[in-house]
């Protein structure tokens, strides 16, 4: 096994949920636990952090410590795709999907000790259209749940606040005819809700399939065959366990690489950030980025 190197920058989400408070703890942990840290520095922006986190890598730095939630990490993973540096992970989001694949602690002492005596593994990521994500990409339901999903909003409520934004989604959400092309295979259904996933975890901490892996070179997907809203609450009640994809109205696949096509046109929600609009092409890129994980981790 690779252990994590000890030489490394860090850089901190300053508007995550906790940012504030690990910036410091971090840095203090590290550098106790035999951390070189060429440069520690918190950021706002994500413009900031990829010139940041792209400057490390260009200079050889062999670790960039990055702080923050799925968001963080989908803004710079292109930067470490096929490249010897690795990316350790500190959990500051309120769903942290990419660190639980990884068994990354929610704690700051859990995460640095990770970081220090875990061990270095390439993972896969996904692209999307021209661009790459670690977690997620979804259409229809979840892109209202992340119209709901502020920062203000999270701050404020915590993981409740994925109950305040389904709830409110229920009641704007609107059917729409899909195209599925899945490794050359057709599909068509009306449907709410689209989920194409990375790995194990989604929205925290429910999972896309029971067999869903973050080193199994695929994709895995689930999307509603039906424009029930009923049969969405029965999907979301699977969630926990992964077995969503057990009920009729489910549609389920692992593939490679796909493309969606809707009528109408939708906007889709790639992890947590709405940018996107249909048709989007999709791949999976097997272990393309060296991270820090647990050297417990089952990630097959």
């Amino acid at each position: 096994m690779e252990s994590p190197p000890n030489r490394a920058v860090l850089l901190v989400n300053d508007k995550s949920r906790r940012g504030k408070e690990w910036f410091a703890a971090a840095e203090t942990d590290l550098r106790a636990a035999g951390v070189e840290l060429v440069s520690a520095r918190k950021f706002r922006t994500v413009p900031e952090l990829i010139r940041t986190a792209e400057s490390a890598i260009r200079s050889g730095v062999p670790m960039v410590v990055a702080g923050g939630g799925d968001g963080t990490f989908s803004s710079i993973i292109h930067l470490f795709v096929n490249q010897p540096t690795v990316l350790g992970v500190l959990p500051l989001g309120t769903g942290n999907a990419f660190a639980r694949d990884l068994e990354i602690p929610f704690n700051v002492q859990g995460a640095v000790n990770i970081l220090t005596s875990g061990h270095v593994l390439p993972v896969d990521i996904a692209t999307i259209d021209d661009d790459y994500f670690v977690n997620i990409a979804t259409v229809g339901l979840t892109t209202k749940i992340a119209d709901a999903l502020t920062n203000d909003a999270k701050r404020k409520y915590g993981r409740m606040v994925y109950l305040f934004a389904l709830a409110r989604a229920l009641g704007q959400a609107s059917a729409f005819r899909a195209r599925l092309t899945l490794d050359g295979a057709e599909h068509e259904f009306e449907t709410l809700q689209i989920v194409v996933g990375n790995g194990r975890y989604h929205a925290g901490p429910f999972r896309l399939s029971p067999e869903a892996g973050i080193r199994d070179g695929r994709l895995t997907m689930y999307a509603l065959q039906t424009t029930s809203k009923s049969a969405f609450i029965k999907l979301a009640v699977r969630l926990a366990s992964g077995t969503q994809r057990n009920l009729g109205e489910v549609f389920g696949a692992e593939f490679r690489e796909g493309r969606l096509e809707t009528t109408p046109t939708k906007r889709v929600t790639v992890d947590g950030e709405v940018g996107l609009r249909t048709p989007i092409h999709f791949s999976c890129r097997p272990a393309a980025v060296r991270v820090v994980v647990a050297r417990s981790a089952d990630l097959t």
